[in-house]
């Protein structure tokens, strides 16, 4: 149903302000496929909805075991109009304050740990058999999302070789890459210093710049490996220490950098 009145009109883009905000915030943590309008307006709208009854249902909870220092519910919906003309800064005060109690919810749930905690939630057994979630489903994300994210089990830095289509290597830390969920040669990936270059001769040495920017479509192979925070306890290195994002199939004459920065 369209708003007839402005104030229709306003009090439904301030309803809906939770789920803009969640999917605004879960756009930059999560990368999704292209939706259509309507999903994307169910799906704000169902986020805002959810956020809405988690605060009215914590405010219900909160007049139980504070009706003094809270609205009265039962007057307002008996007499609403004379209840409403004699509390309005009551009643504004606390609207407010539940509309910005909803939006910091919605806000909170599509924090990027709280998806990778939930996302290794539904990878366990008891929650794969309630949703019938399996490793074989179909997913919009890309591989560049799953090496640098999924896999990355430490807040440590990420280490990232880079085998381009002239056999060069380069290295360097992970700083930022394009999260679509298309693998397209139009993607780029930022690596900062210290930056590792190895000619196709297999000469090596230190790129004197902060940052460097590849394109995709120079991309052979992604060589990623996440480190541990500075301070922890090392760990012996094993196949699973690392994950490898193939964009082709690789030269034999590669040369690869190790994390450390030298040639093997």
């Amino acid at each position: 149903m369209v708003p007839s009145s402005l104030l229709g009109l306003v009090l439904f883009v301030v309803l809906l302000a939770p789920g803009l905000v969640f999917v605004l915030r879960h756009e930059k943590a999560v990368p999704s496929g292209p939706r259509s309008a309507f999903r994307e307006t169910l799906r704000v709208v169902f986020v805002s909805v959810a956020s809405l009854s988690v605060t009215m249902a914590l405010a219900a909870i909160v007049r139980w075991i504070m009706p003094e220092h809270t609205v009265n519910i039962r007057a307002l919906v008996r007499n609403p109009v004379p209840f409403a003309r004699g509390h309005h800064v009551q009643l504004a005060w606390w609207a407010f304050g539940l509309m910005v109690f909803a939006t910091v919810l919605a806000w909170v749930a599509a924090d990027p740990r709280l998806v990778r905690l939930s996302q290794n939630l539904e990878s366990t057994a008891p929650l794969r058999w309630i949703t019938g979630k399996e490793p074989t489903d179909i997913t919009e994300v890309s591989t560049w999302w799953r090496a640098f994210f999924e896999q990355k089990k430490t807040d440590g830095k990420t280490i990232v070789g880079v085998l381009q289509d002239n056999d060069s290597y380069v290295q360097g830390t992970l700083l930022s890459w394009s999260t679509g969920t298309v693998d397209y040669d139009k993607r780029e990936l930022i690596l900062t210093a210290p930056l590792i270059y190895v000619t196709a001769d297999g000469v090596t040495h230190e790129l004197p710049v902060h940052m460097i920017v590849i394109a995709a479509r120079n991309i052979v192979r992604l060589d990623v490996t996440h480190l541990l925070p500075e301070g922890a306890p090392q760990q012996k290195s094993t196949p699973e220490a690392g994950a490898t994002a193939s964009a082709g199939a690789a030269p034999a004459s590669q040369r690869q950098v190790s994390p450390a920065g030298g040639v093997p």
